[in-house]
């Protein structure tokens, strides 16, 4: 498990901590260890100087990491409306079903569709919160077997009539799509930032906090004040980049609250 994947295992306060701590430990660190080596007088001296080489570098910084947040919310904001439109054809599935006259092969699939619900939010959503999968695409291996059940069911019906063929389309139709979109659900839930990126972005937070530490300062509690607020912000924003980068992890992850509602709606609640 990567570490900020480990991270969201931990409650929300404690990795934010853990994550807005470590930069302004840094920042504050660095201040004090550069004033101590060279002195607030001599580094006073370049304030020019270091001020537009940090002007420059908190603009590239900055840009970077805007690239960074909106790349991950995107990448949320997907995952979030996959995971409603999968659920909706679910409820489609559900309702066609119901509608189709010969309930006989409907009932089937109605149960079908029920132990694939229930095991879509109690196996595999938690499975991918924990990033305990059972095998490299598939979260739970009892939730592809429900999927694969729900297939064979769906494939026992027989239409009798032209008006049953079309409904009998529109299931094949809901079936369908809440199977790609469970796999495109799937492999998001797997994305990560590039290293390289993950690379820019810590190290180049550091750099730019770190250099805080460069301005020759009078008051050595206003430099540390000074360099605690940039780092506290710097962090603040990768803790968000942390946080969005699994969008099925952590205490803001995605829940599937349309399967709930199936589940609530079709009274499949009972184990």
């Amino acid at each position: 498990m990567p570490f900020s994947a480990w991270l969201l295992t931990l409650p929300q306060w404690l990795s934010a901590l853990l994550v807005v701590g470590f930069f302004v430990m840094f920042g504050v660190s660095m201040v004090l260890v550069v004033r101590r080596l060279i002195g607030h007088t001599v580094l006073k001296l370049h304030n020019d100087i270091s001020g537009f080489v940090f002007a420059n570098l908190g603009v590239i910084y900055g840009v970077m990491l805007a690239f960074v947040v909106i790349d991950v919310w995107e990448d949320y904001r997907d995952a979030e409306a996959i995971t409603q439109q999968e659920s909706t054809e679910a409820f489609a599935l559900y309702s066609d079903l119901n509608l189709y006259p010969n309930q006989t092969g409907a009932d089937k699939a109605l149960a079908a569709l029920r132990v694939y619900s229930l095991s879509v939010v109690r196996d595999e959503f938690p499975a991918i919160k924990a990033m305990n999968w059972d095998s490299r695409f598939q979260p739970r291996l009892s939730t592809h077997e429900a999927s694969n059940q729900l297939w064979a069911a769906i494939k026992q019906i027989v239409p009798r009539n032209l008006h049953e063929q079309s409904l009998y389309a529109e299931i094949l139709k809901d079936m369908n799509s809440m199977t790609q979109l469970r796999v495109k659900r799937r492999v998001i839930a797997q994305n990560d930032l590039p290293g390289v990126l993950w690379a820019v972005v810590v190290l180049g937070g550091l750099v730019t906090v770190g250099f805080t530490a460069l301005f020759g300062h009078e008051s050595l509690r206003g430099h540390i004040v000074l360099a605690g607020l940039l780092s506290f912000v710097v962090g603040g924003v990768i803790y968000v980049v942390v946080s969005l980068n699994y969008p099925f992890m952590g205490d803001i992850c995605i829940r599937p609250d349309g399967y709930e509602y199936l589940i609530e709606e079709a009274g499949w609640g009972g184990s």
